[in-house]
């Protein structure tokens, strides 16, 4: 007589009960746990006498519309100038910003962008508008 076994079936793991401790030692260990400053260290820094100037930090913005008129905007004022006046109002400046109409002549935009480079001004921007 032949012997017939029965087939086992394969052992495979359930990892659902699995998961559910997981979550409870993360929530455990983020209730238990204490963060310490360790890392905190005070430092008494040397101070300084020196002055420092607030005219490095002024910018100035230079406005073109399109009849060609002249407008300076600056600590949030605006007010209209002539091209002559220009070279006053850039005493002092580290940065100029050029704005003008996007149907303005380019040599305007670079008529003043000549007189600010002539100003010894390095900082220059240019934007255009509608």
């Amino acid at each position: 007589m032949a012997k017939f076994r029965k087939k086992r079936p394969l052992m495979s793991l359930d990892l659902t009960p699995l998961i559910d401790v997981v979550f409870l030692l993360i929530i455990f260990f983020m209730v238990s746990t204490t963060f310490n400053k360790y890392g905190k260290i005070d430092i008494d820094l040397p101070s300084s006498n020196l002055e420092t100037e607030d005219n490095n930090n002024k910018s100035l913005e230079v406005i073109i519309d399109k009849y060609e008129n002249y407008f300076i905007s600056e600590n949030g004022k605006t007010k209209q100038i002539n091209f002559e006046e220009l070279d006053k109002y850039l005493t002092g400046i580290h940065e100029v910003t050029v704005s003008g109409d996007k149907d303005l002549k380019y040599q305007i935009i670079m008529d003043a962008v000549s007189k600010i480079k002539r100003n010894g001004i390095s900082n220059l921007g240019i934007n255009f508008y509608e």
